[in-house]
């Protein structure tokens, strides 16, 4: 397997907490490797029962915790993520990196240091999966004479440079350029709508290096037609999510006062699972415009095309304090 999940960290726990029951719950591109995680599990833990959960999983905001007590287990096991910065879980949990072992080659390196030519200080930030290169590559530009800033996380769970889909704390510096080491599009492009700065993506799944910047701009571009539009909006529709990590009852409390505020008619509608249908079955011809307070990434992600604005928390934050620059991501 090309991650690594600790399963001895992971026997350990289960013995030490003296669990018999444990639900495993793996994110959408970890779940390919579960069997083969119970199997080693098993050859560990003979009188321990494991199921693996089959249930969608987009972050540590997406506990099963539902489904743990549903099933009656004695821990869940989450892998992939550090626990939530604005969550902590109240079902016992076990959280596992699931850590990649895929390294960066010295060719790979150089093309980054080529991208980077012309710059000084760089902004170096990761997922959780490829948290263990930030040291290399950090490393690396500093012996070719650039200045690396590797931030702090807003979490202490969280390592040094470690970004979300939702929390760039750690690429709050002062830099020219951000490399952020990721599979896909996902991160870094976050990244660019949270900074508002050039970004690199090393990808070391690909052995690529790739400036995404264009595409960045692409997508604000987007997002400012959306805010255009909700500018005349009376009617709003704020999305509240229901899964566990995702429930902000202070903020939609908080959106509903100011745009009430500003004479805007309001309707708030409970998800735990949004896309397009589900908005279409409670859209309306009054109704002007959508907020969604449980994931940011919904709607510049998921919802970027639907025919009325879907907006982020931190673009109806502009909306209300009317201020479109600069732009404010995501919260």
């Amino acid at each position: 397997m090309s991650y690594f999940f600790d399963e001895e960290y992971i026997s350990s726990e289960i013995r030490r907490r003296g669990a018999k029951k444990v639900l495993l719950q793996f994110p959408e591109g970890l779940r390919y490797f579960s069997t083969e995680v119970v199997e080693r599990l098993r050859e560990r833990l003979p009188d321990v029962e494991f199921i693996i959960s089959g249930e969608p999983s987009w972050g540590a905001c997406d506990l099963a915790e539902d489904e743990a007590q549903l099933l009656k287990v004695d821990l869940l096991v989450h892998f992939g993520h550090s626990p939530y910065t604005w969550y902590y879980p109240k079902f016992p949990t076990l959280f596992v990196r699931a850590e990649s072992k895929l390294e960066l080659s010295g060719e790979t390196l150089d093309k980054l240091a080529h991208s980077l030519e012309g710059k000084e200080r760089v902004g170096l930030t990761s997922t959780i999966q490829h948290w263990r290169l930030v040291n290399k590559v950090r490393e690396f530009l500093s012996s070719r004479g650039f200045q690396v800033v590797v931030g702090k996380p807003s979490s202490p769970f969280m390592g040094e440079g470690q970004v979300l889909g939702c929390d760039y704390r750690a690429a709050q510096v002062e830099v020219e350029v951000h490399v952020n080491i990721s599979g896909g599009l996902f991160h870094a492009l976050g990244l660019g709508l949270a900074t508002g700065k050039p970004v690199i993506k090393l990808d070391p799944y690909t052995s690529s290096v790739e400036d995404i910047t264009g595409e960045i701009y692409r997508v604000l571009k987007v997002r400012y037609s959306k805010l255009m539009r909700a500018l005349d909006a009376e009617t709003w529709v704020i999305i509240q999510g229901l899964k566990v990590g995702q429930n902000r009852p202070l903020m939609v409390k908080a959106l509903e006062s100011r745009l009430k505020s500003m004479g805007k008619r309001i309707f708030v509608v409970t998800s735990k699972v949004l896309n397009v249908d589900s908005l279409r079955n409670l859209d309306r011809s009054y109704v002007d415009a959508f907020v969604v307070t449980s994931c940011p990434r919904i709607p510049t992600d998921d919802l970027y095309s639907y025919e009325k604005p879907v907006l982020t928390p931190g673009e109806a934050k502009m909306i209300i304090t009317n201020k479109l620059e600069p732009y404010i991501f995501p919260w």
